[in-house]
């Protein structure tokens, strides 16, 4: 069985692909970029992150076997299964590739980590599309030697002494190249950032949207471990109602929240530098998934399940 291959079909067309008992691959769509490092642009491209805790059983792999493989949907599953009790017992000894999706291995505090294989790109749009390598334009700097300078004073006698010496206008028209060269240089910086940070929030935003499709369980499998100790705490379900980068802005929901009868929660800064706000906490997932019908229908559609560790 090809559970490698079956994940690169299924990304094509799907937003996440979950592996049952594993975790899902979310699909974010990047437009085309520049690489100031390589001097080279992008095509468009659908890249690959890993959830590990979207594990739960949505039926498009285990139907993608049944019809492949003209088989029941239960045999798809027990083969599924085999795979992945095979790709954590190679993860638990040494770093797992797998070819057009990415590299799985375990860090230091035995957290699983993902890396994307961006040799492949899984936007069909885009299918044949290689990087452009771009030149770059070199600034080229004028010098005056000290033979230069001697014969330019001796022409500069012969002026009027009411015009504007030469070399004077030389150097305005010296400082102003340069002066242009930086405001340029600073001001493609900056927007180059800018353009950068408004992609990873729109990123984010769609990842979330794409990762509630994962939630309804459909069968469940026998759970492999991968000595991952994560005690389990009181509430730890959140129904997250947004994340802000200015602490303004958070705190003025979480009171409107308040206001409303709520119990929000004002979470930790993530790894993007966002302080979470959460509508409310459960201690169970199961009185979690269902507030989060009544949030969606009434607060927030894009509202989500966090687990917090």
């Amino acid at each position: 069985m090809q559970l490698v291959n079956a994940i690169k079909d299924l990304v094509y067309s799907n937003d996440c692909v979950t592996i049952p008992g594993f975790g899902s691959f979310i699909v974010n769509k990047f437009p085309s970029i520049y690489d100031e490092s390589e001097s080279k642009f992008y095509p468009p491209s659908r890249r690959l992150s890993f959830n590990s805790k979207i594990q739960n059983n949505d039926g498009l792999v285990a139907n993608y076997f049944s019809e492949k493989s003209k088989i029941s949907f239960k045999k798809s599953l027990e083969l599924i299964h085999g795979e992945v009790v095979k790709w954590k017992r190679k993860i638990n000894n040494e770093p797992l590739f797998l070819d057009g999706i990415g590299e799985f291995s375990l860090n230091t505090e035995k957290t699983l980590v993902f890396k994307p294989d961006f040799n492949y790109n899984h936007l069909a749009d885009s299918y044949g599309l290689k990087p452009i390598y771009i030149h770059k334009v070199e600034n080229n700097v004028l010098t005056y030697n000290e033979t230069t300078l001697n014969r330019y004073n001796k022409l500069s006698k012969s002026e009027s002494r009411n015009s504007t010496p030469q070399f004077l206008k030389i150097a305005a028209v010296f400082v102003a190249l340069i002066a242009g060269t930086y405001f340029a240089e600073n001001s493609y910086n900056e927007f180059r950032i800018s353009q950068e940070i408004s992609f990873q929030n729109e990123i984010r935003a769609e990842s979330i949207k794409k990762a509630e499709k994962a939630i309804f369980d459909f069968g469940t499998l026998p759970s492999i471990n991968l000595k991952i100790n994560s005690p389990a705490s009181s509430g730890k379900y959140h129904i997250m109602a947004g994340s802000f980068r200015l602490e303004s802005n958070a705190n003025k929901l979480f009171d409107l929240l308040l206001s409303k009868g709520y119990n929000p929660t004002r979470l930790p800064l993530n790894d993007k530098g966002l302080t979470p706000i959460s509508f409310d906490n459960f201690s169970n997932r199961k009185d979690a998934v269902i507030a989060l019908r009544k949030f969606q229908k009434s607060e927030n559609k894009d509202a989500w399940i966090f687990e917090k560790e």
